[in-house]
C-alpha cells in the first residue's frame, strides 16, 4: 500500500504535544486561496519547477519564458517527469506502509515531551482506510498520534479513538462564503465538530483572513455557529494570514489570487480572543 508524501519533519508542539514527527499527504478536497502548501492540493500530486527550469523542459508548452502553466498539462502523460535532466520533479514521494512504520519507530528516542507522529496534508482523510490502519499501527508501537483535518469526511469520527490529539480548521461559518473559498461546505465540519465535540477533546483552529472572515460581525458569526458544541472539549487558536508559501503556486504552474491586502493585524486578532473568552471559549497559541 503506497502513502504520498510531500513534506514531512520535525516540529515542536506546533502540530500536536511535544516534539512531533509531521507527515504531510498528498491530496485535499479543498482548495483554498490562502493555501500555504499547493503542492499537497492535487491528488496525483503536483509538477513543480525550480529556479533553473527552462521552457524547454515542457514538450507541451506550459513553460514560456520562465512561467510555468499547469492549466495545460490537463491530460498530459508527464513525459518530462522521466527526463531527469528537466528540474521539474513530482510534489510527492511514495513510501511502503511498513517503512513508514518503521521510519517512525527509529524516531522515537526523538517523541520527547510528549511528541509522536502528526498526520496533515493536504487532507489527511483523503484515504481513509490507509490513515486508519496507519493511526492503528502507530498506537500499537506505543506512538502517541495526531492529526490536522479540514474536518470534512462524513465517517471522521470512526477514527477517533486512534487519535491521541485531534486538532479540526474552520474557515468559516456560512456555508456559501466557504463553499465559495475552498470548493467545499462547512456543513459537515459543523456536525463533526459538534459530535466530536461531546465526546473528545480538540484544538480547533480558525485562520483569519482579511476580507474574508475577520470581520467583528465574524467573531459572532463563529460564535453562534458553535452554539450546539460542549465547550469544555474544545480550545480555540486563531491563525493570522500569512504568504510563506506563495512562491509555490508560481512553481507548481498556479495562480496566487491574494492580494497582500489579507494580513490581519494583532489588534483585531486580540478583538477575536476576546469575543471567543467572553464566550466561554479557552483561547491558545501553540
Amino acid at each position: 500500500m503506497k502513502i504520498k508524501v510531500f513534506q514531512k519533519g520535525f516540529n515542536f508542539s506546533q502540530d500536536g504535544p511535544g516534539n512531533r514527527l509531521v507527515y504531510h499527504l498528498q491530496g485535499c478536497n479543498m482548495a483554498c486561496m490562502w493555501c500555504s502548501n499547493p503542492e499537497g492540493i492535487n491528488e496525483k500530486g503536483s509538477i513543480m519547477m525550480s529556479l533553473d527550469t527552462i521552457d524547454e523542459a515542457c514538450l507541451k508548452g506550459a513553460i514560456i519564458d520562465g512561467v510555468f502553466d499547469a492549466k495545460l498539462c490537463k491530460g498530459c502523460d508527464r513525459p518530462c517527469l522521466e527526463n531527469k535532466d528537466t528540474s521539474l520533479s513530482l510534489s510527492y514521494q511514495e513510501y511502503e506502509f511498513d517503512d513508514l512504520i518503521d521510519e517512525t519507530i527509529s524516531c522515537k528516542p526523538m517523541f520527547f515531551s510528549s511528541g509522536g507522529v502528526t498526520f496533515t496534508g493536504g487532507e489527511p482523510t483523503l484515504n481513509l482506510p490507509l490513515l486508519t490502519r496507519l493511526l492503528k499501527e502507530l498506537k500499537a508501537q506505543d506512538i502517541n498520534t495526531a492529526i490536522e483535518t479540514n474536518a470534512t469526511h462524513p465517517d471522521l469520527m470512526s477514527i477517533i479513538d486512534y487519535v491521541d490529539y485531534l486538532i479540526m480548521d474552520l474557515k468559516h461559518y456560512n456555508k456559501e462564503k466557504h463553499r465559495n473559498a475552498t470548493k467545499v461546505s462547512s456543513a459537515l465540519i459543523k456536525r463533526n465538530i459538534e459530535q466530536i465535540s461531546q465526546i473528545k477533546p480538540f484544538l480547533l483552529r480558525i485562520p483569519l483572513i482579511g476580507g474574508f472572515n475577520d470581520d467583528l460581525t465574524d467573531a459572532q458569526g463563529f460564535i453562534d455557529h458553535l452554539e450546539n458544541v460542549n465547550k469544555e472539549n474544545i480550545k480555540v487558536e486563531f491563525l493570522q494570514f500569512h504568504e510563506y508559501g506563495k512562491h509555490k503556486w508560481a512553481q507548481c504552474g498556479l495562480t496566487y489570487a491574494m492580494t497582500g491586502n489579507e494580513y490581519v493585524s494583532n489588534e483585531r486578532v486580540k478583538e477575536f480572543r476576546q469575543a471567543f473568552e467572553n464566550a466561554g471559549f479557552k483561547v491558545v497559541n501553540t
